[in-house]
């Protein structure tokens, strides 16, 4: 078995920090992070408007506004099929990040092994390490490769404690599809490893397939962990409010960490994400905003395949990867001083490097239309 590190070995600065910053500082159009430039959905500031000004703006229960979790229990009900019980099954964080940062820590003892399925975001790793942890990487190069159940059991030792897919998935712009799910699933049933499923773009299929995630595709409610927000459905990436579906003796587990970590999420926004979640009129919401987003995605790769970089255009969220025909962190940095655009290499989502990867870029097409072809008129300056 693989020696766990020291708890906070090998934290080091986000990318996500410090490539948004080096765009700052050059006054570059930020496409390496997935933040929108405008406003969130109208729907939220009124909700927002609507709450009170008395106890709303007090400390929520730690697990969660009873009437967010109340909200959220009906929301899963509606989108993902499954009844959860609100006081038992559903706890919630600041942001998908802590929840993931809770389930993690949760599942974690030292010397534990988590699978994770790269390309991935990069906190995964660093919370497993954080927590004395190991992770061990199944690594795809694109997304027309797939996830094997043969490949998953080669990775499975006795200290195989969980494993963390992200769908639909940033940066490939697909969702696991129904073998895959059955390769995890199964996985999980033999073993009792806990899946984490990390979901926060589940409302943006851009082509209007229905999302299948884990609480569909995992039985077991003792070894599955949903995880959620509002940041990417709703455009409202700074409200923060993100949530944990579990069954109940993962979910005391997750609140343990929690109410340590954060206590709890601003309640004034809480209740104003329960309103949301429980009007009629949301439904017709995430439909518009997965249409207008697949418009502007689909345009912005085109725009990039005008400029000679073979773009991949997603099925699911907002993230185009480009090959630059050169080592992707060069190009990256030289655009963002030479052009005034910034985007992310891949290679930040690899633990290692992986052939077939070093020459792609991800951007993000989450903008303003403006804002997207302001970009692709500096690149073509330079590279045209």
């Amino acid at each position: 078995m693989a020696a766990a590190p020291a708890a906070g070995a090998a934290v080091t600065e986000s990318v996500f920090v410090r490539i948004p910053a080096l765009a700052a500082r050059h006054g570059a159009v930020n496409l390496a992070q997935g933040v929108f430039d405008h406003g969130p959905e109208p729907v939220l500031l009124d909700a927002l408007a609507a709450v009170g000004g008395g106890v709303e703006h007090q400390y929520a229960p730690s697990p969660g506004h009873p009437r967010l979790r109340a909200a959220l229990a009906r929301h899963v009900e509606r989108h993902d099929g499954a009844a959860v019980r609100p006081d038992e099954e559903i706890t919630v964080t600041v942001g998908a990040t802590e929840a993931l940062h809770c389930a993690i820590t949760a599942l974690v003892r030292p010397g534990s092994e988590v699978l994770l399925v790269e390309p991935a975001y990069e906190q995964y790793a660093p919370v497993v390490r954080s927590a004395g942890g190991v992770p061990r990487a199944l690594r795809l190069r694109s997304a027309r490769e797939r996830v094997t159940a043969e490949e998953l059991e080669a990775l499975v030792t006795p200290a195989t404690r969980a494993i963390v897919v992200n769908t639909p998935w940033n940066p490939l712009g697909r969702a696991l599809d129904e073998q895959e799910w059955r390769a995890v699933a199964g996985l999980a049933e033999r073993h009792g490893i806990v899946v984490v499923s990390d979901e926060p773009y589940e409302h943006l299929s851009l082509d209007g397939s229905p999302h299948r995630g884990v609480l569909a595709a995992v039985p077991d409610p003792e070894l599955r962990i949903k995880i959620s927000s509002v940041s990417k459905t709703f455009a409202a990436t700074g409200w923060r409010i993100g949530w944990a579906v579990a069954g109940p003796e993962l979910t005391r587990r997750i609140r343990a960490v929690h109410q340590f970590l954060t206590f709890c999420p601003p309640t004034p926004l809480q209740l104003a994400t329960a309103a949301v979640l429980d009007d009629p009129g949301t439904g017709g919401v995430l439909e518009r905003r997965a249409r207008e987003l697949g418009e502007k995605v689909r345009g912005f790769a085109a725009d990039l395949r005008g400029l000679g970089l073979p773009a991949e255009t997603p099925d699911c969220g907002f993230f185009v990867l480009a090959d630059v025909g050169e080592d992707a962190e060069d190009w990256c940095h030289r655009m963002i001083t030479d052009a005034g655009v910034a985007g992310l290499p891949m290679s930040v989502f690899y633990s290692e490097p992986v052939a077939g990867t070093g020459s792609i870029v991800r951007f993000a097409a989450c903008k303003r239309q403006e804002t997207l072809t302001e970009a692709v008129r500096r690149l073509g300056s330079v590279l045209r």
